[in-house]
Parts: structure tokens; C-alpha cells; sequence
């Protein structure tokens, strides 16, 4: 009997006797929706102009320029200065032209520092940029503001060393390799100069780019250090006093 009270039950559903899985709650005891029941949320991630302005203001200022200033590079060996003064005074007058030399033999090297009147003259000058002169062709581009620039500059700004008494000398710095004895009187007429003692470099002999000049009185002195910054020859001379060596 006991076997034919037993019914034969329904195969059991798999969906059904899959357990149920305890809904997740937060830390106040709240439930927390599934994944899937949530509505899909599209994350709008909005740029705000003004940063985007300002990085684009500092990317242009960590590419900052001289005023005025190009280098010229590329340029064979043999150029002279003359023929680059003929390449880019047609753009506008010169400020100072500084010609790259090679310490050890004072010969050009084929890269030169333009400075002119105005930052348009020198955007103009841009044009030479792939400029064939001789058997190669040159490169002209805005001179970029490195650490040594601006280390210059700020040295330029400083406080030259002060007139000690009795000094009658000067230091003359900035100088062309090639600078004589003759320009430096051409080019301080107006003062009476006793002697010049140029600085040589004790292997090669030659100039190492400044000199001492002696001078017979107090005014011409003066006068001489008023000429501070003047050109000679393509460059702007450094004219201070010298610092005398008591020792």
C-alpha cells in the first residue's frame, strides 16, 4: 500500500532550485541594487575651457623666445662675417651680430647669433631658413631661451663691481677673436689710453675674448664705462670697472 500511495513526482525545474542569493546591503542596512537593475549611466566628463586655455599659455611660455634674436646654423666653415651681415641686414638694421667660434682655434663654426631692432624684423629673416650658401644649406630659427640665457641675463642685470680708489682701468669683455689693439683706441677715442693687456690663452696664444685697458686719467675712465653695452665689430662690449688685485 505504501508503495502505491507513492506518486511519481515532476523532475524538479533547475531555475527553481537555484538558490536565491541574499540581496546585498549597505553598512546601514539598506539594500543595494543589482548591476543589472541599475539604469545605465553614460559618465559625461567635461573639460573646462579656461584650464585648457592656460595650459596652452604655459606651453607657449615654456617656449619662450629672445626678443629679436635668431640663430643661423648649418653654414660652412669658411662664411664670413660680412657675407651674414649681407644675408640679413636686407630684413632690417642690425642690433649685434655674435659669430660661434671653436675655443681651442678661434675659427668660425658655422653657427651665429643674429640680434635685430624688433621681434618683426626678425620673424621676416625667417625666410633664409633652408637658404643654400656655398655647398650647404642653412637653418634660421628663433632663438629659444635655455638656463645659460637666462643665467646671462640675470648676470647682465647685476650690480657691476664698484670704483675702487685709484682705479684707472677697465675690463673690456664681449670681444671679437679678431679684435686689434687699433680697433680698442679707434673705438675708445675719446679717452687717453695708457696701455691694453689682452687675456691670450697660455697654449694657443690666442685672444680669450676680453682685455684690461689702462687709461691716463679719471675722465677717460669714466667716459669709457659710459660706453658700456656699445657695439664693436658686430658685439655688444661689456665695459666695467676692474677689480684691482691687492694681493
Amino acid at each position: 500500500m505504501a508503495a502505491e500511495d507513492q506518486t511519481p513526482r515532476a523532475p524538479a525545474n533547475p531555475e527553481k532550485t537555484k538558490k536565491r542569493k541574499k540581496p546585498k546591503k549597505d553598512k546601514w542596512g539598506q539594500p543595494i541594487a543589482a548591476a543589472a537593475d541599475e539604469p545605465a549611466v553614460q559618465q559625461v566628463h567635461e573639460t573646462p575651457e579656461e584650464p585648457v586655455a592656460e595650459a596652452e599659455e604655459a606651453g607657449e611660455r615654456s617656449e619662450s623666445y629672445e626678443c629679436g634674436k635668431v640663430v643661423a646654423s648649418g653654414m660652412p666653415y669658411t662664411t664670413t662675417e660680412e657675407e651674414i651681415r649681407g644675408l640679413f641686414d636686407k630684413f632690417g638694421p642690425i642690433r649685434s651680430l655674435q659669430l660661434s667660434r671653436f675655443p681651442d682655434s678661434g675659427n668660425f663654426r658655422g653657427l651665429a647669433f643674429v640680434t635685430f631692432e624688433s621681434d618683426e624684423v626678425a620673424m621676416k629673416s625667417l625666410e633664409l631658413d633652408g637658404h643654400k650658401i656655398g655647398n650647404r644649406f642653412m637653418r634660421v630659427e628663433r632663438c629659444r631661451i635655455t638656463a645659460s640665457s637666462k643665467r646671462q641675463k640675470m648676470s647682465e642685470h647685476q650690480s657691476d663691481p664698484e670704483k675702487l680708489e685709484g682705479c684707472l682701468s677697465a675690463y673690456v669683455g664681449n670681444l671679437s677673436w679678431n679684435i686689434t689693439e687699433k680697433d680698442l683706441r679707434d673705438f675708445f677715442k675719446s679717452s687717453r689710453i695708457a696701455s691694453i693687456r689682452f687675456a691670450v690663452d697660455k697654449r694657443t696664444g690666442d685672444s680669450r675674448g676680453f682685455c684690461h685697458v689702462d687709461f691716463e686719467d679719471d675722465e677717460s675712465l669714466e667716459k669709457a664705462v659710459g660706453m658700456n653695452q656699445s657695439e664693436l665689430r658686430g658685439r655688444p662690449v661689456k665695459i666695467a670697472y676692474a677689480i684691482i688685485n691687492r694681493a
